[in-house]
């Protein structure tokens, strides 16, 4: 009888490419994504975006991660799942990808764990602005024509649109309004907190369901709870660098 080999399954990697570049995300991981400007530069980007996610989160003490199957990745150690050519959801005003990861019912264990992961970005886009005041916030400039406060207001606002996409219209009942909470750090506090709670009451049974927002202005985008949650950890470590 031949001898049965056991392989490590690769990390699987779902491609984004469009206008402004391509995203790379790393299904097994939610929320460690990595870019370039097209998808052969993004996917060549993947093992170092993996090492680093999971130096992020040892820095942060997180517990064992079983689904990371190589902590320190070669691209033998990734395999390309899907291409999808309807354009890289970091840029602005591009349609989200729903991929087949997208679509599984996440357990209890993998919710609350994301939103621990969740919490450890946010505390450190805090500690990356603590101590600077309002007008600090406006002067300190990230790219021309863009300041540290609108980024921090463009975080806040992005994590409810996605929450307000999947469980909206969210604004009667939230009292969020373009203008209100404006303190900026109450407004990200908020905003966070709507969007935990609301992730934490969808049924087990539904967190596998599509949703089409037909209130908004994109009615048939499609939205799960897995697009909400690593959409809301990828978006806020990719302005985290740039703070």
């Amino acid at each position: 009888m031949p001898f049965i080999i056991n392989q490590k399954r690769p990390y699987s990697i779902y491609i984004e490419e469009g206008r402004g570049g391509a995203l790379a995300h790393v299904a097994e991981l939610p929320g460690c994504f990595a870019t370039g400007s097209t998808a052969p530069l993004a996917v060549a980007a993947v093992p170092r975006a993996i090492v680093d996610f999971l130096a992020w989160l040892k820095r942060h003490k997180e517990p064992l991660v079983p689904e990371a199957i190589a902590s320190r990745p070669t691209m033998n150690d990734i395999s390309v799942a899907e291409v999808r050519s309807a354009g890289a959801t970091m840029q602005a005003g591009n349609r989200a990808a729903l991929f087949d990861f997208d679509k599984q019912a996440w357990d209890d264990y993998k919710v609350e764990r994301t939103h621990r992961w969740l919490q450890y970005s946010r505390g450190d886009l805090l500690a990356r602005v603590q101590g600077m005041s309002e007008e600090d916030l406006k002067a300190h400039q990230i790219k021309p024509g863009r300041s540290a406060s609108n980024t921090l207001w463009h975080i806040a606002n992005a994590e409810y649109s996605y929450i307000n996409h999947l469980v909206g219209p969210l604004d009667d009942a939230e009292g969020i309004t373009e203008h209100t909470p404006s303190d900026v750090r109450e407004r990200l506090a908020r905003t966070r907190e709507i969007l935990v709670r609301h992730t934490l009451a969808i049924p087990v049974d539904e967190r596998g369901s599509i949703v089409l927002p037909t209130w908004s202005s994109k009615p048939q985008e499609p939205w799960t709870l897995a697009i909400v949650l690593r959409r809301a950890l990828e978006h806020e470590r990719k302005h985290l660098t740039e703070l």
